[in-house]
């Protein structure tokens, strides 16, 4: 009965110490794990920037090449000479029709300013299907397949040609000659643009079209240039075009292993195959292994106007190598802070429960030598971490340090021990360190700049109040792990953002000459007024994010609409209003910090509820989003535009006031007089 009562208060100690051990990893690992999340959307975002990126340019490079291709096919003299040759049935076998001259030698410019002839190149153009080898050119059609003129190296056509050619007559739109690799090795594509009649000509059968033409180039200079990694996030990026034929997957693109073009195929049904999941989910994020086995972070885009997928990856090890070392370190520090508490339990415990003088004496000899072997396992386990651990007391003396940390200060491991941080760092260090020790919450406090042993970096301090191992009163368990890489990794990787941005504001740019810089101005102007309406700085952040991207849906409205200097139809009117959603299409797959796609997807609401997409009124739209409209609307009115010049400063203010009893938030109006008012620098904003 007595024994049973004496080991009852044991088997109690040990139950709340395991259950205090097990709570502890629970936790540690549901951290690391939300960890490793966050690590993940990062690299969602980034991969998707580059891919809509490289997307996006290889798409403006197609439409470019049917673009030229359709300027000659709509060239009058082409259309009418074709047209008579079409008809002519008298001209004799060795007469040459004056009409075929003036047609090879417009096609021999046209190929020279589209690409598709090296310039200067000297060789006479053919007239027949005569036999040629190359892997580039330019050609003229009749109605019947028939060469009418071809530059020299055209491909000799295959009866694949010959019959998407008849298909391009038929149906009047133009079509893609999907990559195909030769027989010397060269992987082509092509593009094929139908040839109206000229008014009046049309066959008997009413055909209103006497012709394509057909154009042939090389992708190793005009397509795979576009998928070259052009400083990536990491060393082993890579973008690939793929495309599904039957059960298989065929890698159109070279790979880094050397692969050439449609060399390698692979069975959509290889297990965790990377392109396998892009084509059956295009556009999704997800870690699965590529062509050589090798895991890999990925996502995907499809293209419009050609039958590929883009794929954009980059090695997963390498990715996340900087992220698992963090976590790895937030483990031995959480298991050793741990460890510290269950051994100071164990011991006060042990001590506290002492009855007798000789029991006291075992227990405390038992003591010393597990205090010893844990000493032991403590200096086996620290020594091998790079951090800086060591264990100060109360007064900030140093009781225990392992070996990185006596490598940083440069004497052995026992010299400094009962020393204070002033004699064994210098003041100047000692005092930052003090300051970080105090102001250190735990794994997420912010760096501090450190010297160690003339060695300056930048350190993220981890202290942690534990019971004094050594006699009464306190201990501080001190981890200094050294972020300087990172911290720089973490500033490349914030720039490589903003040139995605900035590339992104270019392609507007470029598309609408007239808005040149506007949503740059727009940000700055409307961050000036989040500043003025004391916005905290992640709703700023937010605003310049969404100032910045709010016109990039302008990328998909015709150019034609953007610059006509003339009033917009209906029609017209509806779809630039289109570009609303158009850019949340492209921002809604990324995830920012704060309303960054709320505030574009409002921007153009008004606070009478005239406004779209969705006619929000008053407080439902975010605060956010009416300063963007004003600071839209006030650089849209300073700026010159193709059916106007740009209106003053002044007017623009007034004309904002005016409208702010129906459209604008009249605070928001009024942050913006205060800032000309008061500050003068709008002019600097708006570039006048």
């Amino acid at each position: 009965m007595d024994n049973t009562h004496s080991r009852r208060p044991i088997l109690i100690g040990l139950a709340v110490l395991l259950a205090v051990i097990l709570g502890g990893v629970r936790l540690i690992f549901s951290y690391l794990d939300l960890e490793h999340e966050r690590d993940l959307g990062d690299w969602r975002i980034r991969l998707g920037l580059i891919a809509d990126d490289r997307a996006a340019g290889i798409e403006h490079w197609l439409t470019r090449e049917f673009a030229n291709l359709g300027e000659l096919a709509n060239n009058a003299s082409l259309q009418l000479y074709l047209s008579q040759l079409s008809t002519q049935t008298d001209t004799p076998a060795d007469v040459e029709p004056a009409q075929l001259g003036y047609l090879r030698n417009l096609i021999n410019a046209a190929a020279e300013r589209g690409g598709y002839r090296a310039l200067g190149e000297a060789e006479p153009l053919v007239r027949a299907n005569l036999p040629t080898v190359g892997y580039r050119g330019l050609a003229l059609l009749d109605r019947d397949g028939r060469v009418v003129v071809a530059t020299p190296g055209m491909p000799a056509l295959d009866a694949e040609d010959r019959a998407l050619a008849q298909r391009v007559i038929g149906t009047g739109q133009p079509a893609l000659r999907d990559l195909r690799v030769s027989a010397q090795g060269q992987a082509t594509l092509g593009f094929i643009v139908p040839i109206a009649a000229v008014q009046g000509m049309q066959d008997t059968a009413g055909q209103s079209r006497v012709g394509v033409l057909l154009g042939i180039k090389p992708a190793a200079t005009e397509l795979y240039p576009l998928l070259a990694n052009r400083g990536g996030l990491t060393e082993h990026d890579e973008t690939v075009l793929v495309r599904a034929e039957g059960d298989m997957v065929v890698y159109l693109s070279p790979l880094a292993d050397g692969s050439a073009p449609t060399q390698r195929k692979l069975a959509l049904n290889t297990p965790d195959l990377d392109a396998a999941h892009a084509l059956r989910a295009p556009g999704e994020f997800a870690q699965h292994r590529d062509y050589r086995g090798v895991s890999v972070l990925m996502t995907s885009r499809p293209l419009t106007g050609a039958p590929w997928l883009l794929i954009q990856k980059t090695d997963a090890r390498e990715a996340l190598k900087e992220a698992n070392d963090h976590r790895r370190f937030l483990l031995t520090a959480f298991l050793l802070t741990l460890f510290f508490i269950g051994a100071s339990l164990i011991a006060a415990w042990r001590h506290g429960s002492s009855v007798r003088a000789q029991a006291m004496t075992a227990r405390l000899q038992e003591k010393t030598r597990l205090l010893e072997g844990q000493t032991r396992l403590l200096h086996g386990v620290t020594n091998t971490l790079s951090d800086y651990l060591f264990l100060l007391d109360a007064g900030h003396r140093l009781l225990f340090a392992n070996r990185a940390f006596e490598a940083a200060i440069g004497v052995p491991q026992a010299d400094p021990f009962g020393k204070t941080l002033a004699s064994i760092f210098g003041p100047d260090t000692a005092q930052r360190m003090e300051l970080c020790i105090r102001n250190s919450t735990g794994p997420t406090s912010q760096p501090e700049s450190l010297t160690l042993n003339d060695r300056a970096g930048l350190f993220q301090c981890t202290a942690l109040p534990l019971p004094n191992p050594a006699g009464s009163g306190h201990a501080i368990l001190v981890v200094l792990h050294d972020v300087t890489a990172l911290h720089e990794s973490e500033r490349k990787r914030a720039n490589l953002l903003r040139q995605l941005i900035a590339a992104l504001m270019r392609a507007v740019d470029k598309h609408d000459p007239h808005s040149a810089n506007h949503s740059s101005r727009t940000a700055a102007v409307a961050v000036a007024i989040g500043r003025e309406l004391q916005l905290p700085a992640s709703d700023l952040q937010a605003l310049d994010l969404a100032a910045n991207l709010a016109n990039v849906g302008k990328i998909f409205i015709p150019k034609e609409i953007l610059t006509k200097s003339g009033a917009l139809s209906d029609a017209e009117q509806d779809m630039l209003k289109q570009h609303v959603q158009y850019a949340l299409d492209i921002l809604s797959s990324l995830e920012f910090e704060g309303p960054v796609v709320a505030t574009v997807a409002q921007k153009q609401e008004l606070m009478d509820g005239s406004g779209y997409p969705h006619g929000l009124r008053g407080d439902a739209i975010l605060l956010t989003a009416r300063i963007l409209a004003v600071a839209n609307a006030f650089v849209a009115l300073v700026s010159p535009r193709a059916y106007r010049d740009a209106v003053p400063i002044a007017q623009a203010l007034d004309q904002l006031l005016a409208e702010s009893k129906d459209k604008y938030d009249r605070h928001v109006v009024a942050a913006l007089f205060h800032i000309a008012e008061n500050r003068g620098d709008l002019a600097d904003f708006t570039g006048n």
